[in-house]
């Protein structure tokens, strides 16, 4: 199976193509059954790395779904986490920084970042995603600062 072009909304707003996993994680997360969907979805992208390799798109856009469907249960370190490694694979595999794939991934690994409340983790991923905004700045100004700020913040408190 191919790959749809990926977007947050593809998770839930799944087309009734039979047998397509995608159905199934939409019924998932509107039930709020996060661990069904996100087993599934984990299911999905060994089968896709087995077959395909890390970097393929099919492996990466199961990455992807899992990144999503972190958020969608309300776990931005998990989501901020997986969007670190998905755009950490996209980077080894040779696609540019200014790629939007990888752009994407790094934004929005920032936004959850941002969304995490317990300072321990977030302390925990924020290296690692400075790291990744100097090579990946993005089309935002002052991303890096941002992230460098609110680091700085989270070792003080």
């Amino acid at each position: 199976m191919v790959p749809r072009p990926y977007t947050p909304d593809a998770v839930v707003t799944a087309p009734a193509a039979p047998g397509d996993p995608h159905v199934a994680l939409s019924e998932a997360v509107r039930a709020g059954r996060h661990a069904e969907a996100d087993a599934l979805a984990a299911r999905q992208e060994e089968a896709a790395v087995r077959a395909f390799g890390p970097a393929s798109g099919e492996a990466l856009h199961w990455a992807e779904v899992r990144a999503d469907l972190a958020m969608f249960a309300g776990d931005p370190a998990r989501s901020c986490r997986a969007w670190l490694a998905v755009a950490g694979v996209r980077l080894a595999a040779g696609q540019a920084p200014d790629t939007p794939a990888v752009e994407a991934a790094v934004d929005r690994a920032h936004h959850q970042w941002g969304s995490i409340k317990d300072t321990a983790r977030a302390r925990e991923l924020g290296p690692a995603l400075a790291e990744l905004r100097l090579r990946v700045p993005g089309r935002r100004r002052g991303a890096l600062e941002n992230v460098q700020r609110h680091l700085r913040q989270l070792q003080a408190g």
